[in-house]
């Protein structure tokens, strides 16, 4: 990186943080809500700025108690389109347009969060910056969390569970979190597995599931799917998560009436293609004329 670069950024820095961009910020920010205040502004006669939300929910400005104009602020709104607002998670040192920072947010390492785990199993009571939680789960959940790039589970079958989820897992690898849920659709009849990731390319990632009876090696289920992103909100809808019906589930319990399964992550790109079937290869094509049949076969 070149030394006026660097520089420029040094610049950047200096002036986001002097009292003048704060003051600025400061008339950005609306004075009922205290949020940042994005088009459509709104002035009363007196020239107090409200933001779009509250003004729709008010009948009158809150300082002046005057009635709003009607004049638009354009230099107003459009500073509001130009200016790096801070993100408001203390610590953070992010700066960004506001369409920016909104998609920041709901991934700022910086945030406070719950433990998601207390969701699954209940009790944790631990709350924090999102960007420490995989520390707290190695410390407080590390039966339920690995660096490796697969987690293999035996899990005692209960049939009086309520919660669909049954198991949540984390894998730290390929420089990325991939969260691993495991759930029971009592009412389709089914058991179904899905990995999340935080990127949007997310199916240049695969997992699989491996369920298998430790002294039976000729049992076994695998499935592979792609993996998914975590902003894709309706996840539990895919057609490519892992669904397998419970009697099947149920066929592969162990003496113990435990599920034993694995589920491993993988990068597609290292996934070697298929090869064409020889024609040494006995071949049916439905509903075509040709056929293929083994030439090896003696007559």
């Amino acid at each position: 990186m070149s030394s006026t670069s660097l520089s420029g950024r040094k610049l950047v820095s200096t002036l986001l943080e002097t009292e003048h961009y704060e003051s600025l910020i400061k008339d950005l920010t609306c004075t009922k809500c205290r949020k940042y205040m994005k088009p459509p502004i709104t002035l009363c006669v007196d020239g107090h700025s409200i933001c779009g939300p509250c003004f729709e929910k008010s009948f009158q400005c809150h300082i002046c108690k005057k009635e709003f104009s009607q004049i638009r602020p354009m230099v107003l709104e459009s500073l509001a389109n130009k200016v790096l607002f801070p993100c408001t998670n203390g610590g953070c040192p992010k700066h960004a347009t506001l369409p920016q920072l909104e998609r920041h947010a709901p991934h700022c390492q910086y945030r406070i969060i719950n433990c998601f785990m207390s969701r699954v199993y209940g009790e944790c009571k631990w709350e924090g910056r999102a960007g420490e939680w995989m520390d707290h789960c190695f410390v407080d959940h590390k039966e339920k969390v690995t660096d490796l790039p697969f987690i293999t589970v035996r899990d005692k079958w209960d049939g009086k569970r309520t919660e669909p989820v049954l198991n949540y897992f984390l894998l730290r690898c390929y420089e990325k979190v991939f969260n691993v849920y495991q759930i029971y659709d009592k009412r389709g009849g089914r058991m179904m597995w899905t990995v999340l990731v935080n990127d949007d390319n997310a199916d240049k990632f695969y997992f699989e599931v491996d369920l298998f009876l430790p002294n039976i090696p000729s049992k076994r289920i695998v499935y592979r799917r792609p993996c998914k992103c975590e902003k894709d909100a309706d996840f539990l809808e895919h057609t490519q998560n892992v669904y397998i019906p419970v009697e099947n589930v149920f066929s592969m319990l162990d003496e113990n009436e435990n599920t034993n399964f694995t589920v491993r992550i993988g990068e597609v790109e290292n996934l070697p293609l298929l090869e064409a079937p020889t024609q040494s290869e006995s071949l049916i094509f439905l509903n075509n004329e040709e056929q293929i049949v083994n030439t090896d076969i003696p007559s």
